[in-house]
């Protein structure tokens, strides 16, 4: 009877687990119409496009977006997933009292157990500098530490 019982909770268990996941980003730019790729592969999509990437258990990415006349630019969404579970112990009151869930809420009795998880950020807007304009920032660092690297 006990192995029954054990079985029959074990077959129950999934149920109690609550699965939520924004998987989707928006990326837009200025100008739109940039070419998007992520980690590197072509999507066939352009700017302003909502990409559907994520996951429950899903890992980062690297979003490329690239318009002729303009420089590439790439950004990196990073996939956030935690867990929660409801304790037994947040009810008690003395070391003599049984653990009661006094504290819980509806969705802590029925689904005491959850996976959260989503793409931050969940909106990407870029703006693509063109060709000709000046390197600033980290791109101007970029340059010269690639251009000294050469230097014997």
């Amino acid at each position: 009877m006990p192995r029954r019982i054990a079985l029959l909770l074990l077959a129950f268990c999934p149920a109690c687990t609550w699965w939520t996941a924004k998987r989707e980003v928006l990326v837009t730019s200025e100008p739109p119409g940039a070419r998007v790729f992520v980690d590197g592969t072509d999507t066939g999509r352009t700017t302003p496009t909502v990409l559907t990437i994520g996951g429950s258990f899903g890992h980062d990415h690297t979003i490329g977006l690239e318009r002729q006349g303009f420089r590439p630019a790439t950004r990196r969404v990073y996939q956030h997933t935690r867990g929660y579970t409801s304790k037994w112990i947040e009810g008690s009151s003395d070391v003599t009292l049984p653990p009661l869930p006094l504290f819980w809420t509806f969705g802590d009795m029925f689904v005491p157990f959850a996976v959260q998880s989503a793409l931050l950020p969940g909106e990407l807007y870029i703006v693509l500098e063109a060709d000709d304009s000046p390197l600033l920032g980290f791109d101007l660092l970029a340059q010269k530490a690639t251009a000294g690297a050469g230097k014997p």
